[in-house]
């Protein structure tokens, strides 16, 4: 994440471990823009090299650091340098831009700079849920990334639930509900061995092989309404197929550069 003297993204250096380290979490240095976990992989991110502070930690901790990376913050990220967007009425930017916005993020290195298709597939829909039938009694916001969705939900006033798996999007999160003074409930853990959702509305949008996962289990479905995303058409087939016997319909299927959404409702 940004913070001073660093006002915006430049360059990424990198270094990934085999394994990550609880120590790796609670790393303190000015330079530092996170800690990645996913996987079973540890990866640190600085706005600066770091080869002395790396060995130490390597000896320290009796690491294994796969890779060393140095990458421009242009071309992070497929090359999606977060920009301003419109969603319904709302305004979003990312923080450094200059200029009046509803809604400002820092997008940090994790999933959610607001315009990938996928992303803008689940904004629009959510717009259309909310204009057609008002606020839902709890919304659930799946592999939250820099918390975008929850964001959006929480700036109309929902009850919003936050989960991921990886740390640093737990922690990126947070931070952009605090810059927008914003409040959700935030958990760090796996989709799939979460107890149960309540609430009305699942916002999903994930990798096809952890929707399907997570189709198998029956309180999944426990919500009226499922916002789905993440597959592209050649994937649908098989999406399609994992939904033929589960509670629920295709209400809405929108389609935007080879991505594919879904609004699901109970039947």
């Amino acid at each position: 994440m940004l913070r001073p003297p660093y006002q915006r993204y430049e360059t990424f250096y990198i270094y990934a471990f085999k394994s990550g380290h609880p120590e790796l979490r609670d790393l303190e240095d000015p330079d530092l823009i996170g800690y990645w976990e996913e996987d079973g992989i540890g990866v640190l991110f600085f706005h600066k090299p770091k080869e002395e502070l790396i060995a130490q930690l390597v000896n320290k901790l009796n690491l294994i650091l796969e890779i060393r990376d140095i990458i421009p913050y242009s071309q992070w990220n497929e090359r999606r340098t977060p920009k301003p967007f419109e969603v319904g009425p709302f305004k979003i930017a990312p923080l450094w831009e200059e200029g009046v916005y509803d809604l400002i993020f820092d997008p940090s290195v994790v999933f959610g700079e607001g315009t990938h298709p996928t992303t803008s597939i689940v904004l629009d829909v959510s717009w259309d849920f909310y204009k057609e039938r008002g606020l839902p009694q709890g919304v659930w916001d799946l592999g939250c990334g820099s918390g975008i969705l929850t964001l959006f939900w929480a700036k109309l006033g929902a009850k919003v639930f936050s989960v991921d798996i990886n740390p640093l999007c737990i922690k990126v999160t947070k931070r952009n509900l605090e810059l927008n003074n914003l409040k959700a409930t935030i958990w760090e853990g796996d989709l799939r061995k979460f107890p149960s959702f309540d609430g009305e509305l699942i916002l999903a949008n994930l990798y096809k092989g952890l929707l399907l996962d997570l189709f198998k289990n029956p309180r999944f479905f426990n919500p009226k309404y499922h916002i789905i995303s993440g597959f592209t058409i050649g994937m649908e087939e098989e999406i399609i197929h994992a939904l033929r016997d589960k509670p629920v319909k295709i209400e809405r299927r929108v389609e935007r550069d080879n991505w594919v959404g879904y609004l699901l409702c109970q039947i």
